[in-house]
């Protein structure tokens, strides 16, 4: 299926390959296999079409997420949702940006902003449940989880994350 996809997204970058459509499905289709080497051509046709677009600056963030460059990262997102505030994506990369540097509060705030915007995303719910599990609140991110795979029962990341701390509560 993301074969697929992406057959289709390049397809349509080589008949228009201006389109801002075009390139922000491409890149969404590349950043969700986390095939940064084929998103990075993307977002610089990105950026030399569209420089301070919504697609380019959440791919550029999430390029440079990928890449480790949490700060960079930051930097864009904050940019991004600065021009948009109801990016729910956006506060969602934010989130994880920020948490991978331990900045906690700010990810967790940024998660939040995101879920008030669009609270049907189970990514979000999944990212929030790991913060608090990170954190030690295990009741919190087990009800993030849930909910996640409420949206979601087949998301693989709330699964193996559920799955996985439901196998530390010792069976009475």
């Amino acid at each position: 299926r993301i074969d697929d996809a992406a057959r289709v997204a390049f397809a349509a970058v080589e008949r228009q390959p201006s389109s801002v459509p075009a390139l922000e499905q491409l890149a969404s289709v590349l950043a969700d296999v986390g095939d940064r080497d084929r998103l990075m051509p993307v977002v610089t046709r990105l950026r030399a079409v569209a420089p301070a677009a919504d697609p380019t600056r959440y791919y550029a963030a999430s390029l440079l997420f990928m890449e480790g460059r949490a700060e960079l990262a930051i930097g864009e997102a904050r940019a991004l949702v600065a021009g948009n505030p109801t990016h729910a994506r956006g506060y969602n990369l934010l989130g994880a940006a920020l948490a991978t540097t331990g900045r906690r509060d700010e990810a967790r705030e940024a998660f939040q902003a995101s879920l008030r915007i669009d609270p049907r995303d189970p990514s979000t719910y999944t990212n929030l449940a790991l913060l608090e599990l990170d954190g030690g609140n295990r009741a919190a991110g087990m009800q993030r989880l849930a909910e996640a795979l409420t949206l979601d029962p087949a998301s693989p990341a709330a699964r193996e994350a559920f799955d996985r701390e439901r196998a530390r509560t010792p069976r009475r």
